[in-house]
C-alpha cells in the first residue's frame, strides 16, 4: 500500500491526484510568465521542463531561473526535469552533462523534486539518485515510451526495476495503440501499488489514453499533468477541465464508500 510523501504543503500518494503543470518556455522571461499563469490557475505542483531552456548548459542561468521560480511559486512545489530526446524530450545530452545539470539544481536548494530517467545507464543513474537525495531533494524515477505500450507483465517488471533505484516516486508513461494498452498500464500500476509503498505516477498518452489522466485515484496514480498554455505531452487536459473531472470522480468514489 502507498505511503504518501509530504512536500511543503502537498501530499502525494493520497486522495485526488495532484495536478502538475509543465513550464516549457525557452527563456527566463517566458518560463517565469508560465509560472505566474500556473500559480494563478492553482496548480498543485509545477514542473520546469528545462530541456526547452536555451541556456540549460549555463549553471548560473539555471540557478537564476530557479530563484525566480521559487519566488513566484512560494509554497507550490517545483519539479525539475530534463527530458531527453530518447524519451520524447527536447534535448540530446551526454550522461555526464545530464548528471551535472541535475546535481547543480539540487545544490541550489530551490527545486523540491528532480526527475531522473532511470532505465538507461541504470547503474550510473542509481548513483545519481543517491547524490540528489543527499542534497535534500525527492527524486522521481521515470520511464517514457513514446512509441508503444508493452504487456502488463513487462510494465510491472519495469516498475520493479525502477523501485530498485531508491527513488522516492516512480513514474511511467506509455503510448497506447488500442484500449488494451490503456488497460495494461492501469493494471500494472494497480498491481504495483499492492507491493510497493512508494507513490506511483502513470499515464497512457494521446486521446486514447486520456482516461488515465482522470482516473488515477482509482488505479493508483498520484500525479496527473494538466496544461496552462502549451502541452508537454499528447493528451494533456487544460487545468480547469482536469480539476473538474478529478473532483467529479472523487465525489463518486466517496458516495460509493458511504453506500458500502
Amino acid at each position: 500500500m502507498t505511503k504518501p510523501i509530504q512536500i511543503k504543503n502537498l501530499t502525494i500518494g493520497a486522495g485526488i491526484p495532484k495536478i502538475c503543470v509543465p513550464l516549457t518556455g525557452t527563456t527566463r522571461e517566458k518560463i517565469c510568465q508560465e509560472a505566474e499563469d500556473a500559480k494563478k490557475a492553482a496548480a498543485d505542483l509545477v514542473e520546469w521542463r528545462a530541456d526547452f531552456f536555451e541556456e540549460l548548459m549555463n549553471p548560473e542561468a539555471c540557478q537564476n531561473v530557479l530563484e525566480a521560480l521559487a519566488e513566484i511559486l512560494g509554497e507550490t512545489p517545483l519539479l525539475f526535469t530534463i527530458r531527453t530526446s530518447e524519451e520524447g524530450g527536447n534535448i540530446t545530452i551526454s550522461l555526464e552533462d545530464y548528471a551535472a545539470c541535475n546535481i547543480n539544481i539540487a545544490k541550489g536548494k530551490k527545486a523540491d523534486l528532480v526527475d531522473v530517467e532511470i532505465m538507461s545507464n541504470s547503474e550510473e543513474k542509481k548513483k545519481l539518485v543517491a547524490e540528489l537525495q543527499k542534497e535534500g531533494v525527492k527524486v522521481i524515477a521515470s520511464s517514457h515510451d513514446f512509441h508503444k505500450t508493452d504487456s502488463q507483465e513487462v510494465l510491472l517488471n519495469r516498475f520493479r526495476e525502477m523501485e530498485k533505484s531508491g527513488a522516492d516516486i516512480l513514474k511511467m508513461a506509455v503510448m497506447p495503440h488500442g484500449f488494451e494498452d490503456v488497460a495494461a498500464i492501469m493494471e500494472a500500476t494497480n498491481a504495483m501499488r499492492q507491493e510497493c509503498e512508494k507513490p506511483l505516477v502513470s499515464m497512457a498518452m494521446g486521446s486514447i489514453g486520456s482516461i488515465t489522466r482522470i482516473s488515477g485515484e482509482n488505479f493508483g496514480s498520484g500525479i496527473t499533468f494538466g496544461t496552462v498554455g502549451a502541452a508537454s505531452a499528447p493528451g494533456q487536459f487544460p487545468i480547469g477541465e482536469l480539476r473538474s473531472l478529478l473532483d467529479a470522480l472523487h465525489e463518486k468514489n466517496e458516495e460509493d464508500e458511504l453506500k458500502q
